[in-house]
């Protein structure tokens, strides 16, 4: 671990054990809170975090996050009732967001609606006091809000935040205690939090359910909802929802089990103390997409983007206006010797991105999905982002931009020289990679060596799901 990482991990375990005593219902609110949604906007801290001094702020030296993964362990255990509910009856519970990302196609083929229940958080109006709701079904699946559900908790929210406050007052001077932005997030985190320990709560007494599937337990509605599972014998599966790039993104682990893509991302758990059996390697039901046939053919695609059907096509994916000096002369280098037409995908907006307009070749993605778009290129360059892999799995060569991420976990090592944080040097890759045979050979072969450890099993993701799901509940398949 860097020193970044180091401090980073420290910081989070000094939240957890500073404010453990701020408890509700039996769940300490310090391992519910997400602790980034409360630093995020701090850049001094987060430029602090690289430098070796800055350790000296902490009570609890981290130097692997075993020892992290460890302290939720315990509290997971504290939580979990013992042996699972084998539940066969009741019903499989989805926590839709956006990042759940699950095709329509694997609803209907794997979902049964009287067996499916979809849970929603629903949005507050604080003006008229009304839910908002999104549908009353998803993909034909009933759905459930938890801001239906009726509470009474202000009296608990005000305790809890005066406790707060008290902890705050005992640490005078701390880095982050006494900043006014961390102290106002908070309370508002702790009353978001209360509500939906209630919620979920009510939710669960309401519905029975055999098994909570989650897109991710960093989110706290997620995470409070795998907790009250736990509490009730429930087995929970959390879908990995991204590639694990950033070393923050999936630590801690809550759920029975982590769905993940491949054997990267079991043996990445494992590694920082994930409980063995607790991580199962099913791939994401959105990639059997890569694996089916395009919505759209090539020349109705390329007539609607505006471009020219006679040349090869690149298409580049970009983070909004991050690294917009790297991706200019990389799209340099390529134009200088390749004639082709240069797709731009940003994520997350689907608007024309700036580099569209400064360079005559380039065009952008528009509002196509990513799966109409892949078959239809015949290369693709990005950041260390999870559309690599899904590039890779429909057969496209793909190069990485490598961008310096002082958390990044090494994905894409195994990409070998195709990963190059030189935008020049990557361009020239990509030119001979079109010139010449030999190098798209061996394009072809590190793709194919680099999948067999990040994505092994060809069987669709949506049965390996289904059959875990079965498992679980003790369901035949």
């Amino acid at each position: 671990m860097n020193t970044y990482m180091k401090n980073y991990w420290s910081l989070y375990l000094d939240f957890i054990k500073d404010f453990e005593s701020l408890k509700y219902k039996g769940f300490s609110l310090s391992y519910l809170i997400h602790l980034p949604s409360l630093i995020r906007n701090n850049k001094n801290l987060w430029e602090s975090l690289s430098n070796e001094e800055f350790s000296a702020n902490f009570k609890n030296q981290v130097k692997n996050q075993k020892q992290v993964q460890s302290v939720f362990n315990k509290y997971v255990r504290f939580h979990k009732k013992r042996p699972l509910v084998k539940n066969k009856n009741g019903k499989v519970v989805i926590n839709y967001d956006t990042i759940l990302r699950f095709p329509k196609k694997t609803y209907q083929e794997h979902f049964k609606r009287s067996k499916t229940m979809i849970v929603m958080a629903g949005v507050k109006n604080a003006k008229k006091k009304t839910v908002h709701r999104v549908a009353k079904n998803v993909h034909n699946l009933p759905v459930k809000y938890l801001s239906d559900y009726p509470i009474n908790t202000r009296k608990a929210i005000m305790q809890v935040q005066s406790r707060a406050r008290a902890i705050i007052k005992s640490h005078k001077g701390h880095h982050l205690y006494q900043d006014k932005m961390f102290q106002a997030l908070l309370n508002k985190k702790i009353m978001e939090t209360i509500n939906r320990i209630d919620q979920s709560i009510l939710f669960l007494e309401e519905v029975s359910t055999s098994c909570l599937i989650l897109s991710s337990t960093h989110s706290y509605i997620a995470r409070i909802l795998a907790l009250c599972a736990a509490e009730k014998g429930i087995p929970t599966i959390c879908m990995q929802h991204g590639i694990v790039g950033n070393e923050f993104g999936y630590i801690p682990k809550i759920a029975t089990v982590d769905a993940v893509y491949g054997d990267f991302e079991r043996d990445w758990f494992l590694q920082r103390g994930a409980p063995e059996g607790s991580v199962e390697v099913i791939g994401h039901p959105r990639f059997d997409q890569a694996f089916g046939f395009p919505n759209i053919s090539r020349s109705k695609l390329y007539k609607q983007l505006g471009l020219d059907k006679s040349k090869k096509t690149i298409m580049i994916v970009v983070r909004g206006n991050r690294n917009m000096d790297k991706y200019r002369l990389l799209i340099k280098t390529i134009c200088q010797k390749l004639d082709v037409n240069i797709l731009i995908k940003d994520f997350p907006g689907s608007s024309p991105h700036p580099l569209t307009s400064e360079f005559p070749t380039a065009y952008s993605t528009q509002s196509f999905d990513l799966y109409d778009l892949l078959p239809h290129v015949d290369c693709v360059v990005s950041y260390a982002s999870t559309v690599g892999l899904e590039a890779m799995l429909a057969n496209k060569p793909v190069f990485i931009l490598y961008t310096n991420i002082p958390s990044y976990s090494g994905y894409y090592n195994n990409l070998k020289d195709l990963v190059q944080s030189n935008p020049q040097t990557l361009g020239e890759q990509v030119i001979r990679y079109f010139h010449d045979p030999d190098c798209r050979g061996y394009v072809d072969l590190t793709r194919q060596n680099f999948l067999k450890y990040a994505y092994p099993d060809s069987e669709l993701s949506g049965v390996r799901l289904r059959k875990l799901i079965n498992r679980l509940i003790n369901q035949p398949n």
